[in-house]
């Protein structure tokens, strides 16, 4: 991957939204797991296939499994994701919630619900058939979570919890960022270009939870 400021920027305000909203006791680790899987090559492959364990700077252990995996099964349904975040029948805000319950009705053949239903918080907005697109890129990144081992019902809540944050920002770099993980816009030397804009960034930062604090705790330390 190529030193551009932008391509870096990008994947380091991605990985670190993603992670908070999927794997917030990872979120140390989510801007160097996410360069690496970015970078490709025998960095990605060994970052997918090791013992899921990572030593914390006080010399302890702090056991990570969720985002290698993580992103290598964004970058894997990364065409049907970008279609499904850029469909114009999704329009509206979806939730983590109402993503797993449509997720769940798709599986048991139940037809589309208007809105959550049940105890879930309710989203009058967003009809059933609308959620249909991005309950079938849930399952699909969950399908490829439960691929590395994790359990369904953890697959589904971080699968979930991923495409609700990629559907958030989808107008601030969310297809873009899915590229870079996919190894898109990489050229002949193994590099990629850049290109984001600073305040897509700010947007993001400023509606993520979280991902505000990471970076300026980033600047302080540089």
């Amino acid at each position: 991957m190529s030193n551009g400021p932008d391509a870096s920027a990008r994947l380091e305000a991605w990985a670190t939204a993603i992670a908070s909203a999927s794997a917030p006791h990872e979120t140390d680790f989510a801007v160097h797991t996410a360069l690496t899987y970015a970078r490709g090559g025998r960095g990605r492959r060994a970052l997918v296939r090791r013992a899921p364990s990572v030593t914390a700077g006080s010399g302890g252990e702090l056991v990570t499994t969720v985002l290698p995996a993580l992103w290598d099964a964004l970058a894997a349904s990364c065409e049907l994701l970008k279609s499904a975040l850029g469909s114009p029948v999704v329009a509206n805000g979806v939730s983590t919630a109402t993503l797993l319950l449509a997720v769940q009705r798709r599986r048991d053949g139940a037809p589309p619900a208007e809105g959550t239903g049940g105890s879930a918080p309710a989203e009058p907005a967003t009809g059933g058939g609308e959620l249909l697109v991005l309950a079938r890129a849930v399952a699909e990144v969950s399908r490829r979570l439960q691929a590395h081992g994790m359990g369904p019902a953890a697959a589904d809540q971080a699968a979930a919890s991923a495409v609700a944050a990629l559907h958030a920002g989808r107008d601030e770099g969310a297809g873009a960022f899915l590229g870079l993980l996919a190894g898109e816009g990489r050229d002949a030397s193994g590099e990629r270009s850049a290109g984001t804009p600073r305040t897509g960034l700010r947007r993001l930062a400023a509606r993520v939870p979280g991902l505000r604090r990471s970076a300026r705790a980033r600047g302080r330390s540089r």
